[in-house]
């Protein structure tokens, strides 16, 4: 007796879901939860962007306040330090 009324529970919790999301699919515009899911996604992004930048803040001035030092940051690419050979000939007297 407990495993049919089981099944028959299980049955209607099936039915209720699938009425609910031919509900959602009838009364929702899918362009509007298409433009939502963009906002969404750019606030999410926004969100990570600006929690990483005052993240490096904190980080450079926690390692200043810690250590008395700056923070080791990596060094931008230069110029190399061996001359080329267009540099050469450019500078060489003619």
């Amino acid at each position: 007796m407990s495993d049919r009324r089981d099944a028959v529970a299980e049955d209607i919790r099936t039915l209720a879901a699938d009425l609910k999301n031919l509900l959602d699919s009838a009364t929702t515009d899918p362009k509007e939860r298409k433009r939502m899911e963009r906002r969404w996604t750019a606030l999410y992004g926004a969100l990570g962007i600006v929690t990483s930048l005052v993240a490096r803040q904190v980080a450079t001035k926690a390692w200043g306040i810690l250590t008395g030092e700056q923070p080791p940051v990596k060094m931008p690419p230069g110029p190399s330090k061996r001359a080329t050979p267009d540099r050469e000939s450019a500078a060489a007297p003619r």
